[in-house]
């Protein structure tokens, strides 16, 4: 796997989404685990683009396990108790699926 598909999914993790977006496939589905599932590259697009209208996150990656045909992304949003992992599965260097936990901290 090269290095600009894995910087591309670490970058979308992070919320820069502008750098991933050359390397998302047109059929992708994005499943945001126990909220929705997103379809197609342009709904994957205006759902980043409505989420940095909302002002830049402050997330941080932590770990990157690259696999075969996965990168695995796991991260805090540094200004909440909020944790996520991120899988993306890759296929022809381009992003086919991802799959995204999001797990707020129990006080």
């Amino acid at each position: 796997m090269n290095a600009q598909i894995i910087a591309a999914c670490e970058a979308f993790s992070r919320g820069e989404s502008t750098a991933a977006l050359d390397f998302i496939a047109d059929s992708i589905e994005w499943h945001i685990v126990g909220d929705r599932t997103i379809d197609g590259n342009a709904a994957v697009k205006e759902m980043c683009e409505d989420a940095a209208s909302q002002g830049k996150a402050n997330f941080q990656n932590g770990r990157v396990i690259k696999g075969k045909n996965h990168i695995i992304v796991e991260g805090a949003d540094l200004d909440t108790d909020v944790h996520y992992c991120d899988i993306y599965t890759i296929e022809k260097e381009q992003i086919m699926e991802i799959t995204s936990y999001c797990l707020a901290g129990i006080e």
